[in-house]
């Protein structure tokens, strides 16, 4: 994909072509911004530009090498996720990522490096990949990517340059925006009625999450379609399914914190309605009515505390508590 296209990460890509026509590239970038704000395609495209064989200074997006890098099959561009279960990164996959990038290139002229979720990096697994950060391989460019910077180490940080996507028009046109806002419409009851609602809630949030899982686990197995390799060895089959499950987690999760962002504006605009603002300042302004009676006789610190609880259920989701406990736990916590 040419930098161009890029429309929504404009300022990081426009930053990344003048680098390359200058000949000024980093040796490690740490690209920071909200899940959904499209880090992992601005890597994909950096890497097809510095191997492009079409293009200079850009991507084609046609060629093999860009061809094979969009699939996730080019022998010299290297991704490490997150483990699906425990959603960290051990230290064996720094290791055998610092191995790979150590290795001569095999058909790229820059070899790339993209650690997903670099701050899953546990303690041993960072203190590892900072021999990597400190004496870089030759022709390689490491880029991290976070949604929560302040969780790497310093010395990390200090050793990549930063950029900044910041947030886009996505999170705005989610298609569970309009679903996820139905149901909070409904979260109005108070007294003995409030706790039935919010079962019944927890219970829709659960299966709308758990139909968005499923929907990211056939998409992107149909993308990675590993079938199309043939026989693989057993080894490679099993690494590539790892990596697959991976990615199906991680992309799973940007989706459940736009449905997580959707709650928060919600009980923003709760708050805002609170104090009475001017509705074009709400997250939602076409959903005024419905946040503005679900303010009524709410107190500012209630409704403070009521965007606390929603904090409460990403902090319990980033510690891997089941979603369906986390959203109970916190949404009951909820004064209405």
């Amino acid at each position: 994909m040419p930098f161009a296209e890029l429309k929504d990460q404009k300022t990081v890509a426009g930053q990344f072509q003048r680098s390359l026509e200058r000949g000024r590239l980093a040796h490690a970038y740490l690209l920071t911004g909200p899940r959904g704000s499209g880090k992992e395609l601005v890597a994909r495209t950096l890497a097809q530009a510095l191997n492009c064989v079409e293009r200079d200074h850009d991507a084609c997006g046609r060629c093999d090498s860009c061809r094979r890098i969009a699939e996730g099959a080019h022998p010299d561009v290297y991704w490490v996720r997150p483990e699906s279960k425990s959603r960290r990164i051990a230290v064996e996959q720094v290791r055998e990522f610092e191995k790979s990038v150590n290795l001569k290139a095999t058909m790229a002229s820059v070899k790339v490096g993209v650690i997903v979720d670099a701050d899953c990096l546990g303690e041993e697994a960072s203190n590892a990949f900072l021999k990597t950060l400190e004496e870089p391989p030759a022709q390689t460019v490491i880029v991290l990517l976070s949604a929560e910077p302040q969780r790497l180490l310093p010395t990390i940080l200090s050793r990549c340059l930063k950029l900044s996507l910041g947030a886009t028009t996505r999170r705005a046109a989610s298609p569970c925006r309009e679903r996820v806002l139905g149901l909070l419409k409904k979260f109005s009851a108070r007294g003995q009625e409030k706790v039935a609602h919010t079962y019944g809630l927890v219970a829709e949030l659960t299966a709308m999450l758990t139909g968005l899982r499923e929907e990211t686990r056939k998409r992107v197995e149909t993308e990675s379609n590993l079938d199309r390799y043939g026989e693989l060895d057993a080894k490679v089959r099993e690494r590539l399914e790892k990596e697959m499950d991976a990615r199906i987690e991680g992309e799973y999760r940007a989706q459940r914190e736009q449905v997580l962002e959707e709650v928060y504006g919600w009980f923003g605009d709760v708050l805002l309605q609170v104090i009475s603002v001017e509705e074009s300042l709400l997250a939602h302004p076409d959903f005024a009515e419905a946040s503005r009676r679900a303010a009524e006789g709410l107190t500012y610190e209630q409704a403070g505390q009521n965007l606390e609880a929603v904090d409460r259920i990403r902090e319990a989701l980033f510690r891997n508590v089941a979603e369906a406990l986390a959203l109970e736990v916190g949404l009951l916590r909820v004064t209405q």
